[in-house]
């Protein structure tokens, strides 16, 4: 069986979002689910546009929906692990554009990835129920300083983390 291998575009980022993994999250394997994952990559997509004072049924106007979604994994997560999903915007179409998730466990070693998805993301009219072109404000906020947003952890714990991971890379808003 063939597998795909993605590469994250590490230069192209424009948003990290620190969670923990819930007791929901998990699965029968008791790591966590395939299907929470994709959850959890929702979730860091809401808190990007909402870093930017933006919610996905209005951008610019028009909406988002999800055209495909391609999933590469790479080790497991556990119930309270803290996880940082980076996010990084690919090739940009006429209407739409390709959005990178890299999802990563932080523990006192390092990091270890754990998965990396690519989504196809489509700008959506909902009332003429059709493709739209991107809006102006989607290139607007993809030139926008790195953000990183926190959600879960405590205080300590996410000034701690995006000390020891942002450090080295430049100016980074943390919302």
């Amino acid at each position: 069986m063939s597998r795909q291998h993605l590469r994250f575009p590490h230069e192209k980022r424009v948003h990290r979002h620190q969670l923990k993994v819930r007791i929901s999250d998990l699965n029968y394997g008791q790591h966590l689910g395939h299907d929470a994952l994709v959850s959890l990559l929702h979730q860091a997509r809401v808190s990007w546009w909402a870093a930017h004072g933006l919610a996905e049924w209005d951008i610019g106007g028009v909406g988002t929906v999800i055209a495909d979604l391609a999933v590469e994994y790479r080790a497991e997560a556990f119930w309270d692990d803290c996880l940082t999903i980076e996010l990084a915007v690919g090739e940009v179409g006429r209407k739409g554009a390709e959005i990178w998730h890299r999802i990563v466990k932080s523990h006192p070693e390092g990091e270890q990835e754990i998965a990396i998805a690519r989504i196809g993301m489509v700008f959506f009219d909902f009332q003429a129920r059709q493709a739209v072109a991107v809006p102006d404000v989607f290139h607007q906020v993809i030139k926008a300083p790195l953000r990183l947003s926190t959600e879960g952890l405590s205080s300590s714990e996410s000034v701690a983390s995006a000390e020891n991971r942002l450090s080295s890379q430049g100016d980074v808003d943390v919302t």
